[in-house]
């Protein structure tokens, strides 16, 4: 079956309705075997398998695997970096939009489920993040793909597959698991909550992000503890320590630039924070993980907040 509009689609697409940007709000990546990959999530990122199997890193998590027929949930201002282990196909929904399943189920109803799950995860499980496509979302996914290779990129169409997506995962899913999908962007206040999510990364310190939000930096802790149940440094801080780790670990900037991008006025204080958060000195994490060796000391420290 073609296009029946296939003239209006052409024209469509030199105005805001085409969505074939440097970014689409939908998109199908091919990865050829042993190819490594990055993206940036500037929004939040569902990630499908639909064939092969891939080996990914970012934050905390580390050469891990996912597989056809898995969904990876990949949280607004993270680096992805992914590995083909043979030829694989992805479709990427990129989610600028609150996550809301529909009007009466919204994912902060989910925050119960993840206070009960804030045991230390073990580093060597496999992500917390990765779903399982049920048989709803396999037709979901199949009629996307199908759109896709008909040129089908009308950015209407594309907001309600992304609306339709998670109204799917609201009722096809089990409260659990998506507690577990979605932990990253769990809160009781959305909006702040989106906010922070998006942002956070663009200042060095909490005083900062308060300035931005217009609050006293007493009235932005107390925030931080109803919404994410911790202090502001604290979720501030952990976040850091994951980017820096999976930028040890996944890149190839060297330590000074690290140093230099993370804000730190030396190679001492540098190694200091990566001591106090991570276990062991930058150099150290870098040398261990490239080696194929398990940081002991890394695990234990951050089992406590990932």
């Amino acid at each position: 079956m073609e296009l029946l509009h296939l003239n209006e689609h052409i024209s469509c697409r030199t105005c805001l309705n085409c969505d074939k940007g440097a970014n689409p709000s939908i998109e199908m990546k091919e990865a050829g075997k042993g190819i490594l990959l990055t993206e940036q999530s500037v929004q939040h990122i569902i990630i499908f398998l639909l064939e092969g199997e891939v080996t990914y890193s970012f934050g905390m998590y580390n050469n891990r695997r996912m597989r056809s027929g898995q969904a990876l949930y990949l949280p607004a201002d993270y680096n992805l970096s992914y590995r083909a282990e043979a030829g694989a196909r992805l479709l990427f929904i990129r989610l600028d939009c609150k996550l809301q399943f529909c009007d009466g189920y919204r994912l902060e109803d989910l925050v119960n489920w993840t206070l009960e799950m804030q045991a230390p995860l073990d580093m060597g499980t496999d992500s917390p993040y990765l779903l399982e496509l049920n048989g709803a979302l396999k037709s979901y996914a199949d009629m996307l793909v199908y759109c896709i290779s008909k040129e089908l990129c009308c950015r209407y169409y594309n907001e309600m597959k992304i609306n339709e997506l998670l109204y799917l995962f609201g009722e096809f899913y089990p409260q659990r698991e998506l507690g577990l999908f979605f932990s990253e962007a769990l809160s009781r206040d959305a909006g702040f909550s989106h906010y922070v999510m998006n942002n956070y990364h663009k200042y060095h310190s909490l005083s900062e992000l308060a300035v931005s939000m217009d609050m006293s930096l007493s009235g932005l802790e107390k925030r931080f503890r109803k919404v994410f149940n911790t202090s502001g440094y604290k979720w501030m801080n952990d976040h850091k320590a994951k980017k820096i780790y999976h930028a040890l670990c996944a890149g190839d900037k060297s330590l000074n630039e690290l140093r230099a991008e993370f804000g730190f006025a030396s190679k001492a204080s540098f190694n200091r924070y990566c001591k106090q958060h991570l276990g062991d000195p930058p150099g150290a994490i870098r040398h261990l993980n490239r080696a194929g060796y398990e940081i002991g000391n890394t695990s234990r420290k951050m089992g406590n907040y990932i």
